[in-house]
């Protein structure tokens, strides 16, 4: 399996900042707070498939702990992080995949407002599906809505082959890790 130092990846934004991405830690919670509180209600709605407008800071706190401290068994998680001015350095950016079976995980992604449409969760999605794929995984799934057009817009620049199966206002997707679209290449 790949070393810690080997998934430390770094690269730049479209708009040139540089951006640090490395294995998501159990001392992350606070990062993952930040990056919730830094999402809109429409970003959280995409992400959560419900209206999160009335979570308190004791559930953000909670739920920010559990994925941090989840055993590597359960799930893995990438962070990404950058320099934003007048910030400091921040957490821009999470991805994770949950363990369904041996061979089969659910994969979730998070990016603030104010970086989307920087290429980095692209980047930062390659990135979570090629840790699933060297640690296991032959399938990857997730749940997105039908509208969400930045999604399915990312989704075509994949590497893999991928099955949607719709249902109502959403879609199944299922990415097959083992099986790689022709003439697709994104760089991890």
């Amino acid at each position: 399996m790949m070393g810690a130092t080997q998934l430390a990846k770094r690269f730049e934004s479209k708009d040139s900042l540089p951006v640090w991405v490395r294995l998501l830690r159990q001392k992350d919670a606070a990062h993952l707070v930040d990056l919730f509180e830094h999402m809109g209600p429409e970003s959280r709605y995409r992400r959560f498939h419900q209206p999160m407008d009335d979570v308190t800071a004791e559930q953000a706190w909670d739920e920010a702990e559990r994925i941090a401290t989840a055993v590597p068994e359960e799930q893995l998680g990438l962070i990404a992080f950058s320099d934003l001015p007048g910030e400091g350095e921040v957490a821009v950016s999470a991805a994770r995949i949950v363990w369904l079976s041996d061979n089969k995980a659910e994969v979730a992604m998070s990016v603030r407002d104010d970086r989307q449409g920087q290429g980095i969760g692209k980047r930062l999605l390659t990135m979570v599906l090629e840790l699933a794929r060297i640690t296991g995984a032959d399938s990857v799934v997730g749940l997105v809505q039908n509208d969400n057009e930045p999604m399915w817009y990312l989704f075509d620049q994949l590497p893999y082959l991928m099955k949607r199966t719709v249902d109502g206002t959403e879609s199944e997707i299922e990415l097959d890790l083992t099986r790689r679209k022709e003439g697709v290449e994104t760089a991890v």
